[in-house]
């Protein structure tokens, strides 16, 4: 019976193991420390002086920094009558569920996608990179590993070197249906490679998608607000390769969007571009000062001054 609930939470585990999740230990240890505790036992008392096994290697378990055999972790349960084997592994086996329905949470490709933006506009290459390690190991969303991967690119100054493969996989992915436009996925791999679109192609290409998305078409908040996004971009990649095609048309986009507040600061940024085109420094200089009294100094690292 003993045997029985150890193979048991080991059986739950085993897959997660033969993924390279070794969570065990750190499960095992915590609750051997909760169990100890509520014994009112020393770390000397629960290893019978080390007879069971040494206080060092113990304290090391209870840490979660070195594991444990079967045959010892039995020895500690069975040695004190107050412990409950079943109880144990029961609790154990609850926990670590819990525990893994979170990290899986957490390394959700909505959730990567967030930590990618944010590592993004923190200028953090070696926070990016490791995200971008976590996102190549999806099973799926090549979209997302795309943009990881120029993400990586612009940060370490590399974007102009991509490959020929990668360059192919952004076109085939952003361009993966006729009507593109209407593509969260092709929309967002279009905002992030403007950067490497060849500077006659990509004003058609914002043409198009100004065309799908006019603000007269009542749009909703969610969508004005991925639009919107698009166009700061777009106007970003202008300004800094002297493309003027387009622009107005996009600045009258942003000065459209309807006043929810989660579009307003993008609405303010519409203005800061079309400041920057007209020459209007003045202005220019006020909402940058206006960013930097709001403690948007990552995000105003990214602005074109």
């Amino acid at each position: 019976m003993k045997k029985y609930w150890v193979n048991r939470f080991f059986a739950v585990i085993e897959k997660d193991i033969e993924k390279g999740i070794n969570m065990e230990n750190k499960f095992v240890g915590s609750e051997l420390k909760k169990i100890r505790k509520a014994l009112g036992l020393t770390q000397d008392e629960m290893t019978l002086n080390g007879k069971i096994i040494s206080v060092g290697q113990y304290s090391k378990v209870e840490n979660g920094i070195h594991e444990i055999g079967v045959d010892t972790l039995l020895k500690l349960l069975t040695v004190h009558d107050e412990i409950d084997i079943q109880d144990f592994f029961v609790n154990l086996e609850e926990n670590y569920a819990k525990a893994l329905k979170k990290d899986n949470k957490e390394h959700s490709p909505e959730i990567l996608s967030e930590k990618l933006m944010l590592a993004f506009y923190r200028n953090d290459l070696a926070e990016t990179q490791k995200i971008k390690a976590k996102i190549d190991k999806l099973n799926e969303n090549e979209e997302l590993k795309l943009r990881a991967a120029i993400t990586v690119a612009v940060l370490s100054g590399t974007i102009m070197d991509l490959d020929a493969k990668t360059r192919e996989d952004i076109s085939k992915n952003m361009f993966i249906s006729d009507n593109w436009t209407k593509q969260r996925d092709s929309l967002r791999l279009f905002s992030n490679s403007m950067i490497i679109i060849d500077r006659n192609i990509l004003p058609m290409l914002m043409r198009s998608v100004l065309h799908t998305y006019s603000i007269e078409k009542n749009l909703s908040v969610k969508t004005q607000e991925r639009i919107s996004s698009i166009c700061i971009n777009y106007l970003y990649i202008c300004f800094k390769k002297k493309i003027l095609n387009n622009v107005e048309d996009v600045i009258t986009f942003l000065k459209g969007l309807s006043e929810s507040p989660s579009l307003m600061f993008n609405k303010i940024l519409g203005y800061y571009f079309e400041c920057l085109f007209h020459g209007n420094s003045k202005d220019v200089s006020t909402i940058r000062s206006i960013l930097v009294k709001s403690e948007c100094k990552n995000f105003l690292n990214k602005l074109i001054a």
